[in-house]
């Protein structure tokens, strides 16, 4: 058990490791801080001088959170052995998909973080290390979501019709269709129109939305232009709320500053 104090020890005889990332910190510390830390053969080593060679982001944290924390800690290890500590591939959350044998594990595990992004932090940026989701959350929002798997291809098809994201297409008809159980065949009017395009005068919200997105997929190849999966959620959202309300659109945008949109109830 690895107290604050204790940590604060240990990392006395840090004198031969990397520098600190701060934001590994703050992640292992938030895992520490909601139970999600869990005991495994990676932990804490010593060499046989008694340096520390491998935990420095784990003690760190364990201070940060402020609480006691099990791990596994290893002394006499040969100072040689330092070169290829955590130089193999880490997991991804695709990774963890997989081995928990899912499909379509690249494009699900990116729906499912936009879903966790959109109810936890719909507020700020969903780039950059503030914006991390980790395996275990993945996991567990699938649990709490398993009908995301069944609009990976739903996703598909409107990026294939729009340029929209697949990831952020498929989350956001999902959050759409959880805000409107029972309505399968005016849910279905809206896929129709985003998908196809057809007959639809040039102030539907269906159509504005396919221009918006037609018009951000020519622009991905502009060095300053960057996918963002928040902005396209929040199109989406904008675009059918429109149109669950019966109203026009003439144009949509979205600035990073605004918050996310909820989700119109249909009639």
């Amino acid at each position: 058990m690895i107290t604050p104090d204790k940590a604060e020890e240990m990392l006395a005889a840090n004198t031969a490791n990397r520098p600190l990332s701060r934001s590994t910190v703050r992640a292992f510390a938030d895992a520490m801080r909601r139970g999600d830390w869990l005991v495994t053969h990676q932990g804490i080593a010593f060499d046989t001088d008694g340096t520390l060679v491998d935990g420095q982001h784990r003690l760190a944290a364990v201070i940060e959170a402020g609480e006691p924390i099990e791990m596994t800690v290893f002394t006499e290890v040969e100072p040689h052995t330092f070169d290829v500590l955590d130089t193999g591939k880490r997991r991804n959350a695709a990774d963890v998909l997989a081995i928990e044998g899912e499909k379509s594990t690249r494009t699900l595990a990116s729906m499912v973080r936009t879903i966790w992004l959109y109810y936890n932090r719909p507020d700020t940026s969903w780039s950059g290390g503030g914006a991390g989701v980790t395996n275990h959350q993945v996991v567990q929002t699938l649990a709490a979501h398993p009908r995301l798997r069944e609009y990976v291809q739903l996703g598909e098809d409107i990026s294939t019709e729009t340029g929209m994201m697949r990831s952020a297409a498929g989350a956001a008809a999902y959050l759409v269709e959880q805000g409107n159980r029972g309505k399968k065949a005016r849910l279905a009017d809206w896929h129709e129109g985003i998908i196809e395009g057809a007959g639809l005068r040039k102030n539907d919200p269906r159509l504005v939305f396919r221009r918006a997105m037609f018009g951000m997929a020519r622009r991905q190849g502009a060095p300053q232009r960057r996918r963002d999966t928040r902005e396209q959620v929040a199109l989406y959202l904008k675009a059918f709320n429109a149109w669950a309300a019966g109203e026009t659109l003439n144009q949509l945008r979205f600035s990073p500053g605004e918050g996310l949109p909820g989700v119109a109830k249909l009639g």
